[in-house]
């Protein structure tokens, strides 16, 4: 059995609005979405000042399908090493990789990443 998710607050995150939790993304859609489909725009290959249509969503979606990694915190080491084979990344192609690697993770695993410890909130908050 899986314990339990942990809730952190992001405080570096200055965009979140706890008054938007509860919104299903139609609602943000057609009352507040002021950025113009900027991500789909981004992830679809085209500029901001082009529109945005739904073929371009569903490139948007074709390429977070393809390109997005997901890592977990609690195996940072692993999930590096995830994103780096995927990315290609390896001490054959970057120099400087195997000094990297070690300056994050030591000999023992654990390294400086996210050492940084966030306070615990209450689901609902």
């Amino acid at each position: 059995m899986m314990p339990p998710p942990q809730f952190f607050v992001r405080t570096w995150e200055n965009t979140y609005r706890p008054e938007w939790k509860d919104m299903t993304i139609l609602d943000w859609v057609h009352n507040h979405n002021s950025d113009n489909n900027h991500m789909v725009k981004k992830l679809a290959g085209k500029v901001q000042l082009m529109p945005a249509d739904g073929m371009d969503l569903m490139r948007a979606k074709k390429t977070v399908w393809q390109r997005m990694i997901v890592g977990v915190m609690e195996e940072m080491e692993e999930s590096v090493y995830r994103f780096n084979t995927v990315l290609g990344i390896n001490a054959k192609t970057e120099k400087k990789y195997n000094k990297c690697m070690k300056q994050f993770f030591g000999g023992s695993g654990k390294g400086n990443i996210n050492s940084h410890s966030h306070p615990k909130i209450e689901k609902g908050h």
